[in-house]
């Protein structure tokens, strides 16, 4: 019993040791995988029978460091109150902070406990700085940057266009790029860098768009440019690059131009503009394009011409028949040439000896470097007088200068005008004298070779030259004659005889004859008198009454000379007598040319005066304004006006009507106007105008006109092609009613053909059809028949071909 019990004892004793706790320490996560920068938290806890007897627990870092709980750093340890565990807190995984981490403990004061967990960390792809941007220079060795960053390390693929990229002569790829030994523009374009980590799954992409930059080359150089002082000038420079080339200059002293005053400069075209030119701005000016690949650049001279300037250039004097030279000096860059031209002739004199050999025009330069045209003339002569310009001319531009040349001259009288001078009644008269000279002349009178007397106050020197007055008051005969007038100047003398002539009224008039006579009007023909008393006739005075009146109670009447010697408002079949005056500033002459008229009776109007030429061209293509004159009424009012118009034709030097004729009536008094309307275009008309009263009609005035072509108009026939009967082109008309016609009737016969059978068409169709069917019948009939009955047959067939030809 009792070893039983014994064995029962060990048998519990062996049960208790077998289900005891072996003492570990339990690590949960059992490793730890994170992003850099990211937190961790790990637990660390004992598994033992009894959490008290677990004592020195700590964790400690992968450099052997133990790790406390302050939890400023980044790594600590925390305990949250239970028994026999101690956590690991990492806030923010460093790549320093990855690596083994050991929990250790003991137990019962003797059991070491350990365990380990391994903390690593990966991160996730980054491109960093790579530049989604990029450039390259053509021609040179250059790289397409791309420095993924991944852990684990990442693989990368290069694509350009979708187009998966390879390692080859020009193009290396890298792992921080693409090397491209020499770049091309070929190798312009998007490029797409891969990365992928297997180990994480992860793959990223980003699109770098590259540029080859080609340097400035400058293909349209600045050209020389030459300006003139004040003005402008303008320098144009292109260059081909990539990017576009920035473009900027400096001038003759290597001085950058700035936009200012003086300087427009455009850096994105490369034109500079230089305004208010000077002469120092004058030299080599550059242009340089530039980007970033590189820079350009070319030279050009600007030349500042400045502008002529006539430094001297004198009038000048000198007597007639002498030699004379006139100077012209004048300055400036490049040397101005010197042109002479007078002002009153058309052309400038040229170099040497010109078409009037006494001229002479040369160049030369003076002791200062001056040019100096001159203009030399020998046996200077009066039309020498006059208003010269000395033109200088260079690239620089043009200036003027206008110099006198004056000729002196002894006086003459080629101004003078009349010669003889008139007195009547003894009125005082001016006797003028016009002397003409250079130096102006003085002037002395003479009368019947004696120098007047100053004392005489019948004679009276009014002005003493070079226009002489000397005022005369012809008392007696003795003051007429002749006067002497003399000019002098300091190169001689001339004179010139005037003669004071006494006037009388004109004498009677020596011939009067009727030209015109009419019911009521009268125009006469007059003959000057034989004398006109010294002065001109200025008019004629008519006295006219009936012939059973006195002269006091005639009628007057003044015509200037030379009008219309016309009187009018005379009585019909009333006869007058007629006498005629001629009238000077003296005053009327003697009356003469008496003459009895017996008027006429009343009658139709005189012919009316239309206005405008006897043919003409009108404007219009369809109508015309008529306007006329309105005629003497002989005596009776005029009390409308007939208008006749028709087309016409020409045959030979005779214009034929054609067509009818139109009459319009114009009531009068009224207008002296019509329009006539609805004419064809390109045609000749006849008009015939005729003025009416109650005895009558007058005779017409006539007028051909020809009316403007116009095409939308109706136009007349041809005026040279009318026919005789009825108009132009009627054999045409008529073929083309004769051709309608036809064309009618054929559409008429091809209708009732097809709708009911009928006409003419149907008719021949219906005889070919029946000849047909004999035709059949004959043939069937016949072949049997005899060689005679044949023969009929094919006669009967010719006869049938023939009907056919016909009908065709």
């Amino acid at each position: 019993m009792a070893n039983q019990r014994y064995l029962i004892l060990l048998s519990l004793l062996a049960v208790q040791v077998s289900l005891a706790k072996e003492p570990t320490l339990i690590i949960q996560p059992n490793s730890i995988l994170k992003s850099v920068g990211e937190g961790a938290y790990v637990s660390c806890m004992a598994q033992v029978d009894d959490a008290d007897l677990v004592t020195e627990m700590s964790w400690t870092a992968p450099d052997g460091e133990k790790i406390t709980n302050n939890n400023e750093n980044s790594v600590s340890t925390a305990e949250d109150g239970t028994t026999g565990k101690l956590d690991l807190v990492i806030t923010k995984l460093r790549e320093r902070d990855v690596g083994e981490y050991t929990c250790s403990a003991t137990y019962a004061g003797n059991q070491k406990l350990e365990a380990k967990i391994m903390v690593e960390s990966f991160m996730e792809i980054d491109f960093g700085d790579t530049p989604l941007h990029q450039t390259l220079l053509i021609g040179q060795e250059g790289k397409i940057k791309c420095t993924p960053m991944a852990k684990p390390a990442p693989i990368v693929d290069w694509f350009k266009n979708m187009i998966p990229l390879k390692n080859g002569d020009n193009h290396i790829i890298q792992q921080d790029g693409i090397l491209i030994k020499e770049v091309t523009e070929a190798d312009e374009g998007t490029y797409r860098c891969r990365a992928r980590v297997s180990a994480l799954g992860s793959m990223k992409q980003m699109e770098i768009q590259v540029e080859v930059n080609i340097p400035p080359v400058i293909n349209i150089p600045p050209q020389n440019v030459t300006g003139r002082e004040h003005e402008e000038a303008i320098f144009e420079c292109s260059a081909t690059g990539k990017p576009a080339p920035e473009y900027s200059w400096v001038d003759n002293n290597n001085v950058p131009l700035q936009n200012g005053d003086d300087y427009h400069m455009n850096s994105e075209t490369g034109v500079l503009k230089i305004m208010n030119l000077r002469p120092e701005q004058s030299g080599e000016y550059r242009c340089t394009a530039a980007n970033s690949a590189g820079e350009d650049f070319k030279t050009a001279h600007l030349q500042v011409y400045t502008k002529p300037m006539v430094e001297e250039y004198l009038n000048l004097t000198v007597q007639s028949g002498n030699n004379m030279e006139m100077r012209c000096v004048v300055s400036g860059n490049p040397p101005p040439q010197v042109i002479f031209k007078k002002e009153s002739e058309p052309g400038n004199y040229s170099q040497g000896i010109n078409a009037d050999d006494r001229i002479v025009v040369r160049q030369e330069r003076d002791e200062e470097g001056r040019e100096v045209g001159i203009l030399e003339i020998e046996g200077v002569s009066r039309s020498d007088d006059g208003l010269y310009t000395c033109t200088a001319v260079s690239e620089g531009g043009v200036t003027q200068r206008w110099g006198h040349i004056t000729v002196e001259f002894s006086p003459t009288f080629e101004e003078q005008g009349t010669t003889v001078q008139w007195s009547w009644e003894k009125a005082p008269v001016n006797l003028t004298c016009l002397a003409t000279s250079i130096p102006n002349a003085t002037i002395q009178w003479y009368l019947r070779n004696q120098e007047i007397n100053a004392n005489d106050p019948n004679m009276q020197r009014l002005e003493m030259g070079p226009r002489g007055v000397l005022r005369v008051n012809p008392i007696s005969s003795s003051y007429f004659g002749f006067y002497t007038c003399k000019a002098t100047n300091t190169l001689g003398t001339n004179s010139l005889d005037i003669e004071l002539k006494e006037a009388h009224p004109p004498g009677p008039i020596i011939s009067s004859k009727v030209d015109k006579k009419t019911a009521t009007t009268i125009s006469w023909i007059l003959v000057d008198p034989a004398d006109d008393g010294g002065l001109p006739i200025q008019s004629y005075i008519v006295e006219y009454r009936e012939a059973e009146h006195t002269w006091e109670e005639a009628f007057r009447h003044v015509w200037n000379k030379g009008s219309s010697y016309t009187i009018d408002n005379l009585i019909p079949m009333a006869t007058y007598v007629f006498r005629f005056a001629a009238r000077s500033k003296v005053g009327d002459g003697e009356w003469g040319g008496e003459k009895s008229e017996m008027m006429p009776g009343h009658a139709e109007p005189e012919e009316p005066l239309i206005f405008a030429a006897a043919e003409m061209e009108i404007p219009y293509s369809n109508h015309y304004e008529l306007q006329w004159e309105v005629p003497l009424n002989n005596g009776r009012e005029i009390d409308f006006f007939q208008i006749v118009y028709y087309q016409v034709k020409k045959k030979g030097e005779e214009w034929e009507p054609v067509g009818k004729k139109t009459t319009q009536e114009v009531p009068y008094p009224g207008t002296s106007s019509y329009k006539i309307e609805g004419l064809l275009s390109n045609s000749y008309y006849k008009i015939e105008l005729r003025a009416h009263n109650d005895i009558g009609f007058s005779t017409p005035a006539e007028k051909i006109i020809k009316t403007a072509h116009d095409p939308k108009t109706p136009t007349g026939h041809d005026p040279e092609g009318l026919s005789e009967e009825g108009g132009p082109n009627a054999g045409i008309i008529v073929a083309i009613i004769i051709i309608v016609i036809l064309v009618v009737a054929v559409v008429v016969d091809v209708t009732c053909f097809f709708t009911r059978s009928a006409g003419l068409i149907a008719t021949i169709a219906s005889k070919r059809g029946a000849k047909d069917k004999d035709k059949e019948t004959m043939l069937e009939d016949g072949k049997n028949a005899s060689d005679d009955d044949k023969g009929e047959i094919k006669k009967e067939e010719n006869e049938d071909e023939k009907l056919k030809t016909s009908e065709s």
